[in-house]
């Protein structure tokens, strides 16, 4: 599965998750000069297919083999398929390249295969080609076990091991051409409508909102078959929802790409009271109205006037009345975790993509001091604003 990514990089740890690729994976060295990572998940799957192999699959269909035999063939054949894995991936990688296109990595995990790119495709003829390239490899490796297994012949084990090593691969490159994103299908989806639109923003959101219907069939029919007794039910579930969540992903990377040219000055609600570590509960409440509060998040200032935290109104509201002249809050912004603090001129999509995967806020600082708030209220507002045309000239700042 391809998956673009943005060109730009916001500074801190999202550096070090673009440089050394999802947490928990370790490098495998480069393949066809593309670096390639495993993730731990994969010895899940490893296992789990390996001992579906050894103790159900094989000794069904070649019954009399000792159990040596049939752990032999079982770990050989799954370690043979996280191959066909790589080869997928691999084909994505090459042919993305072939179209000028940089690839950042391959990660190998629980559920397949990850190639990251460095942006996205330059044409809808490059991203049709580059979502095809997967699991038309798949399709070959499939056809080549099967002919394999009749050249060794589907009566011994060795034969079996292949039968279900070309099932399994005609299957996966099936699958990966459902039409909905995050799946290579979606890509292909995406690419004709992109074709046929000549927008890919448009095009992002037909592929997503397909994504998203397939997700949830599979999630239905995940616990329908769980209700059964069918513990493959449980597979499906957890495919529904990841086909789900990369769906979600899909529509708003798609959103943020109207972010660009934006800083965090632009977008960013201004802070209209300042709320004092120092201060009660009562001592902020008295500053407040209706003006004050569109944000419902209030940066703490310290001593000093730098960033302390932060307070919503929720947790205000949650202060007894008889107590909201003694709670201070300081005691309250400890009850979060420390915000992300930033310039007015840092890029508003490179901020989007440090906050949106953990629903999260940023405080604006300058001079040493909070002026302003993001959250994904804002960039919702300003990825709506800016679809319609929408470009602000920056916040008088002080």
């Amino acid at each position: 599965m391809a998956r673009p990514t943005g060109a730009t990089r916001p500074p801190g740890r999202r550096d070090e998750v673009e440089e050394r690729g999802l947490p928990g994976s370790v490098s495998l060295g480069h393949w066809g000069g593309v670096e390639v990572r495993a993730h731990w998940s994969v010895l899940l799957v490893v296992g789990l297919f390996a001992t579906l192999l050894a103790t159900s699959s094989l000794p069904q269909a070649h019954p009399g083999d000792t159990r040596a035999a049939y752990w032999l063939v079982a770990v050989a054949t799954t370690v043979v398929f996280v191959f066909t894995l790589l080869a997928h991936e691999l084909a994505h990688a090459l042919v993305a390249r072939a179209h000028g296109m940089r690839v950042k990595r391959i990660t190998l995990w629980m559920l397949g295969g990850v190639t990251d790119l460095g942006g996205p495709s330059p044409t809808a003829r490059a991203e049709l080609f580059v979502a095809l390239a997967g699991p038309a490899m798949s399709l070959v490796l499939g056809a080549v076990s099967a002919a394999l297994a009749l050249v060794v012949g589907t009566s011994g084990l060795v034969g079996t091991a292949l039968v279900w090593l070309a099932s399994v691969s005609v299957l996966l490159g099936v699958f990966n051409l459902l039409p909905g994103a995050p799946l290579d299908g979606g890509r292909v989806l995406r690419a004709l409508m992109w074709w046929r639109y000549r927008d890919r923003d448009r095009a992002t959101v037909v592929a997503a909102h397909a994504g998203r219907l397939l997700g949830y069939v599979l999630v239905a029919v995940g616990v329908l078959n769980t209700l059964s007794g069918y513990a493959e039910g449980l597979w499906l579930l957890l495919i529904g929802w990841f086909i789900i969540s990369g769906a979600n992903a899909e529509r708003t990377a798609a959103g943020d790409t109207h972010l660009s040219g934006l800083t965090a000055a632009d977008v960013m609600t201004p802070v209209a009271v300042p709320a004092f570590s120092w201060w009660t509960v009562e001592q902020l409440v008295a500053q407040l109205s209706p003006a004050h509060i569109a944000a419902g998040i209030f940066p703490v200032q310290d001593l000093d006037g730098r960033t302390a935290g932060v307070v919503t109104l929720a947790d205000l509201e949650r202060v007894p009345a008889a107590q909201r002249g003694i709670v201070r809050i300081d005691a309250l912004a400890a009850r979060h975790a420390s915000p992300l603090v930033i310039d007015p001129d840092i890029d508003a999509a490179e901020v989007a993509a440090r906050i949106r995967p953990l629903d999260g806020v940023a405080v604006v600082e300058q001079a040493g001091r909070p002026i302003g708030l993001v959250t994904t209220l804002e960039l919702s507002r300003a990825v709506h604003l800016s679809a319609l045309g929408w470009r602000t000239a920056p916040h008088d700042l002080p």
